[in-house]
């Protein structure tokens, strides 16, 4: 194929996909030295602005009754820092966190939904240890408020490896 030509169908594909924010569109160029690839992932500023908010708001939502049944079930036995305002900042700061990462992805990664789940897990499992550091270090802090500020990071996580990326759970 001559270097035109090459050009030509290069510049057709390009076109096809255009109108299509997610895919990944290989550039070509052609040049004496051969040819380079660069790859486009990145989402659009304002898409990632509603998922992100999405997230937040599934989010913040499913935290917040969990939190009104660990209490009304009295499956806390101590409220020092199981309470409502706290779980609705931390689902804000954990979600916008989430949002952050995966647009970055987007822009360097050449995988960003499968990279952003292992992110997530990661972090997900990494989140627990502050919870954790709390029952040891904190007297006064049960094991049951422990467990249920735990429990409280894995809702939004998982509503993130599906509201964020493309593909739920990176697939």
């Amino acid at each position: 194929m001559s270097g035109n030509r090459r050009q030509y169908v290069c510049e057709a594909i390009r076109r096809v996909f255009a109108g299509r924010s997610r895919l990944a569109v290989a550039r070509r160029t052609v040049s004496r030295r051969g040819i380079s690839v660069t790859s486009q992932n990145s989402i659009a500023v304002r898409t990632l602005a509603a998922r992100g908010a999405g997230t937040f708001l599934i989010g913040a939502a499913v935290n917040l009754a969990l939190g009104w049944i660990a209490l009304t079930l009295d499956l806390v036995a101590s409220t020092e820092f199981f309470r409502y305002p706290p779980i609705v900042v931390w689902t804000l700061l954990g979600t916008v966190g989430a949002t952050v990462v995966y647009g970055a992805l987007t822009r360097r990664s050449a995988t960003p939904d499968r990279t952003f789940v292992r992110v997530a897990v990661a972090a997900l499992v990494l989140s627990f240890l502050p919870d954790v550091g709390l029952l040891l270090a904190v007297e006064g802090v049960t094991a049951s408020e422990a467990v249920a500020l735990m429990a409280l990071h894995v809702p939004p996580a998982i509503v993130a490896m599906v509201a964020l990326p493309d593909t739920p759970f990176g697939r």
